[in-house]
């Protein structure tokens, strides 16, 4: 199961707006994970339905403690990213696996990002590893 469930009224609500005339509906709360989940769902945000194959990157090396609020921070300021662009690989116990994905809405940025970071020495002696993405295997077509 999951998802938003069927839509009831909306009559004068925004056209994508998750609420029934401006007020939660019964049973959902307010919160910023409905709202984030309307506006993905209605492609009001810039870049659309993100694809992870275009200007995607794979983060190797990262530290156990880094959350997607750290990635996005570190990879941000290099442009414009798609809503969820930044994804850390995590451990049943919410540690880091040292491997995340980011996508950028630009190869230019995507291309400045790994230029920058990739080969980034960490104060325990590791580096950082960044490079493009690998297509899904299961994702690619067949003849």
């Amino acid at each position: 199961g999951g998802g938003m469930g069927g839509g009831m009224g909306g009559g004068g609500a925004a056209p994508w707006g998750p609420y029934a005339g401006g007020r939660p509906s019964p049973g959902m709360g307010c919160s910023v994970k409905v709202l984030k989940k309307g506006l993905q769902d209605a492609g009001v945000l810039p870049g659309g339905r993100w694809s992870n194959e275009r200007n995607a990157l794979c983060v190797r090396g990262l530290p156990a403690d880094t959350t997607n609020g750290d990635l996005y921070d570190i990879f941000a300021p290099f442009g414009a990213m798609p809503s969820e662009g930044v994804y850390a690989m995590t451990n049943p116990d919410g540690s880091c696996k040292g491997l995340a994905f980011v996508n950028f809405l630009t190869a230019e940025s995507c291309q400045n990002a790994m230029n920058t970071l990739n080969g980034t020495m960490m104060p325990d002696g590791t580096t950082l590893r960044v490079g493009p993405k690998q297509p899904s295997a299961r994702r690619q077509p067949g003849p």
